[in-house]
């Protein structure tokens, strides 16, 4: 499995093998989450990777008040200048598709709710979500 955001390799398995010898992998670390679901994070970029209906129960764990913020989120000014810088970063290429690390689907990025801010990349074939840095604590600042 490698991460769609930094692609290094995500594996349990906590050595390379005989021909690099002791070197640590990234590890795809597997995180309870306090809504009753297991995430899947990245170890470099700190994304998250959510299997098919464990937002929905996040979503319904953090409007119960059942949640609380690991961190402070980003506020939506800070959501939209990264993506404005994101943006004029890639000039006018447009940005190639994630591929999804359960799968090895195509991601489509889209805009969470109106106004968010918040792009999470939703896989087309296992209808997994891949979530940036910070995107899971701001989307749950916004399911409070």
């Amino acid at each position: 499995m490698e991460c769609p955001r930094c692609k290094i390799e995500m594996t349990n398995d906590p050595y390379r093998g005989a021909e690099q010898r002791h070197h640590r992998r990234e590890r795809l670390e597997a995180v309870a989450h306090a809504a009753g679901v297991e995430i899947d994070r990245c170890s470099g970029c700190d994304g998250v990777f959510l299997d098919h209906g464990e937002l929905a129960k996040i979503q319904s764990a953090a409007a119960h008040g059942d949640t609380l913020p690991t961190h402070a989120p980003t506020t939506a000014v800070q959501r939209a200048y990264a993506r404005a810088r994101e943006r004029g970063a890639a000039g006018e290429a447009e940005a190639a598709a994630l591929v999804c690390p359960a799968c090895g689907g195509e991601m489509a990025a889209r805009n969470w709710g109106f106004g968010s801010e918040v792009m999470i990349d939703t896989c087309i074939e296992c209808r997994g979500v891949w979530l940036d840095f910070g995107e899971l604590e701001a989307l749950e600042d916004l399911f409070r």
